[in-house]
């Protein structure tokens, strides 16, 4: 059964970077040939996925507040519109939908106060079996590793085809411009050779002089004559060139430089080993301007606020000396001493228009026929004006025109108006007085204050140097500071010198990394009963052995001998090793070797020699260690086959491509060893059909040259023949003439001749 592919379906990586290199070299007109490269797409669908996802002018960012309510404010003027609403806000027509959709959401969960759960996306996914209706607005498909080999396929064949960027027009001017450079140096090359020769090229004895063309030699070439007259002509002239470059440029010789482009990128893109399915490189986001509020305060209401500020001061000196004075505050510093005194932060838009027109329209979805009659559904607006004609303007609130430092209801330089009423907490900013309630500062904060006000310190110091300067003794060495990248490298050199030192000293089984107890025997190094040198010694070396053991195994260091003693200890243990005769003849010596070459088993909580087990036991000590070897052959055998399957089905592929690659290369070489005998065959047969080609033609030239000396005798007998037919035909003439003919009478020539017609 023959499979039939239905075109379309999620878009792929591959299928994205093919068809931006296809619209790269054909254009955006030639949808058809474009979908020929792609075998699951139609030119439907290559159209609608370029224009709706991969051209670089769609905007998938965030959608912005005045796009939001631009947006809506269509959808009320021009209802499902979606295709002449997008180019107005600037995005796509599936974008617009699934905004203004996304809009209409959060107003329904607005409305029956809910949250957006993990139920709710659910829905919006796509559930099994069910087709995504527009997939050309999402993402691409990341390719697999494996591709398919239909993939694989299209993908060769649409780079076979977008390589060959040139035509045939293209390749029949490349070859004809080669041919000309090739007459040209063959050209130059002739007139070389003859200037080396003594002939003078180009001279009227070895060609004609050319008509029509400039001598160099004799006139002046571009030469442009001097108009007569006193002004320059050339204001007047006709200027062609300049119709020409305010004329559109042709559509041709666009694509020609864009193909010319092209060229360059993809040779450049080659030469740095790049992939030609990545046709720019991403620029990056600069960063954009800071643009400020326009400022509330002018020059001249600054300088209306230092006047009012020096007149106070002015004020306050008149006033000092009067007992009273000290009931004036100073609101000199007013400002500075209000608390919270920093600039407040731009208020909120105070109204959200975009939720009111999401709710708005949603009213306007659901509401039902007006024919039954009855009230108009309540909107917030029912104008049908542009959002950016009543925009809200957003200002950073003026600290200085506020209730800080002026009178209600009065302006600087203008008659106070009407005081207006104290709003609640705007007085007692500047209550000093400790009239009104709730301005009672703290001391600590009182003091806090009046120390910022302080002024900043000076340092002004003054140095005086002496008339005599001692001389420094020459021989004192300044005080050298040593690098700190050197002190880091010789305490390292230090802690390297210290963990070799500390390596050294440890134990020839820690040193070579041979196997180790897991736990010590305290039952071995049990002091034995002293009974001569000898086993206090035995003793000594006991406690020596187990203090290195608990080194090697727990870690536990213990005193360390000086180096110098450990040297001479070994000394005397080789010369008395010497002294002492080979250890076959001691029984001690020959116990260790036997106890420590014997096979050893764990038998009632102790180790023993296999050989000091009863016979009755020994088996079922043989048999429990069989079962603890079949155990774990068992695990090992368990672990090899999920360590196996796992490879199976890393490698199976690979494998598979091996078989696949071996196959091919034995019937290459089994095609090899074919070709090659039916070379060697056709070889010899050469050589065979040579030398009976020659006899053969030597026959056939001796039969032709036979056939041609019979044919030159036929002819000659032929010619004989003919010759003799004529003889005999003249001759027949004459006969016939000269009997059937009578006399002719010339006297009456008239009459016989009218009898013999008779």
């Amino acid at each position: 059964m023959v499979r039939v592919i239905i075109k379309g379906g999620v878009w792929k990586n591959t299928e994205d970077e093919i068809l931006k290199a296809a619209i790269m070299k054909y254009g955006k007109n030639q949808w058809s040939r474009i979908a020929s490269l792609l075998h699951r797409k139609s030119a439907k669908q290559c159209k609608a996925r370029w224009y709706e996802w991969l051209d670089p002018r769609i905007k998938k960012t965030e959608w912005s507040r005045e796009e939001d309510e631009k947006l809506l404010h269509l959808a009320k003027i021009m209802p499902t519109q979606w295709r002449t609403i997008a180019p107005i806000v600037g995005r796509t027509a599936t974008q617009c939908l699934e905004r203004y959709e996304q809009l209409l959401d959060e107003a329904q969960r607005r409305a029956e106060g809910l949250d957006e759960g993990e139920a709710l996306r659910e829905v919006k996914k796509l559930k099994p079996g069910e087709v995504d209706p527009t997939p050309e607005t999402k993402p691409a498909r990341p390719d697999p590793i494996d591709m398919d080999e239909d993939e694989l396929e299209m993908l060769s064949e649409a780079r076979a085809r977008l390589a060959n960027t040139q035509g045939k027009k293209a390749k029949r001017k490349a070859r004809e411009k080669q041919l000309a450079e090739a007459r040209r140096l063959a050209s130059l090359q002739k007139r070389r050779e003859l200037r080396a020769a003594g002939i003078t090229a180009g001279s009227g004895l070895y060609r004609m002089q050319k008509k029509g063309l400039i001598d160099y030699n004799l006139e002046i070439p571009f030469e442009a004559p001097v108009p007569a007259g006193f002004h320059d002509p050339s204001e007047d002239a006709f200027d062609k060139s300049a119709i020409t470059r305010e004329r559109e440029r042709r559509r041709d010789d666009v694509e020609a430089e864009n193909r010319r482009d092209d060229k360059k990128k993809l040779t450049k893109r080659r030469a740095e080993d790049n992939p030609e399915s990545i046709f720019a490189q991403k620029q990056d986001h600069k960063r954009s301007k800071l643009v400020l509020p326009t400022p509330q305060v002018t020059d001249q209401e600054l300088e209306a606020i230092v006047k009012i500020g020096q007149a106070s001061d002015s004020i306050r000196e008149l006033v000092d000396e009067n007992p009273t004075s000290t009931l004036l505050t100073d609101y000199s510093e007013s400002v500075m001493n209000t608390q919270g005194a920093r600039t407040a932060r731009t208020p909120a838009i105070l109204s959200d228009s975009i939720s009111k027109a999401a709710d708005d329209l949603l009213a306007l979805t659901n509401t039902e026929t007006p024919l039954k009659g009855g009230l108009n559904v309540p909107l917030h607006s029912t104008d049908f004006t542009a959002p950016s004609s009543v925009r809200q303007a957003i200002q950073t609130p003026n600290t200085v025109l506020s209730a800080y430092g002026r009178t209600p209801g009065n302006v600087y330089d203008q008659t106070p108006g009407t005081v207006a009423e104290t709003p609640g907490a705007a007085t007692p900013f500047r209550d000093q007085l400790n009239i009104n309630k709730g301005t009672d500062k703290s001391s600590v904060d009182d003091l806090r204050r009046q120390l910022k006000n302080l002024p900043a310190p000076k340092n002004d110091f003054e140095v005086v140097i002496p008339d005599e300067i001692e001389e420094k003794d020459e021989s004192m060495e300044t005080d050298w500071v040593e690098d700190a990248g050197e002190i880091d490298s010789k305490r390292a050199l230090l802690l390297e010198k210290k963990k070799q030192k500390e390596f050294d000293s440890r134990t020839e089984v820690f040193r070579r990394n041979l196997p180790k107890p897991s736990k010590l025997n305290e039952g071995f190094f049990k002091r034995i009963q002293v009974k001569n040198p000898y086993d206090e010694a035995d003793n000594m070396i006991r406690a020596e052995m187990r203090n290195l053991l608990k080194w090697d195994i727990e870690g536990v260091q213990p005193d360390i001998f000086p180096q110098d003693e450990l040297r001479a200890a070994e000394k005397l243990v080789d010369i008395e090793a010497k002294k002492r005769g080979p250890y076959d003849e001691d029984d001690y010596m020959e116990k260790a070797i036997q106890l420590t070459t014997g096979r050893q088993i764990q038998y009632n909580g102790r180790i023993v020699q296999l050989d000091q087990i009863p016979r009755k036991d020994k088996g079922k000590i043989v048999k429990n260690e069989l079962e603890v070897i079949l155990n774990s052959g068992k695990q090992t055998k368990a672990k090899v086959d999920k360590v196996s399957n796992k490879l199976k089905v890393v490698l199976q592929g690979y494998e598979k491509i091996e078989e696949k690659a071996i196959n091919d290369i034995q019937a290459f070489q089994h095609d090899v060893h074919i070709n090659g005998m039916e070379v060697e065959t056709f070889k010899e047969l050469r050589q065979y059909e040579y030398i009976s080609a020659t006899n053969r033609i030597k026959s056939l030239v001796n039969e032709v040259e036979e056939i041609r000396e019979i044919e030159r005798q036929l002819q000659k007998e032929y010619d004989d023949i003919c010759h003799e037919e004529w003889e005999i035909e003249q001759r027949k003439v004459r006969i016939q003439a000269t009997t059937e003919v009578g006399p002719v009478n010339y006297v009456n020539g008239e009459e016989s001749k009218d009898k013999n017609e008779e």
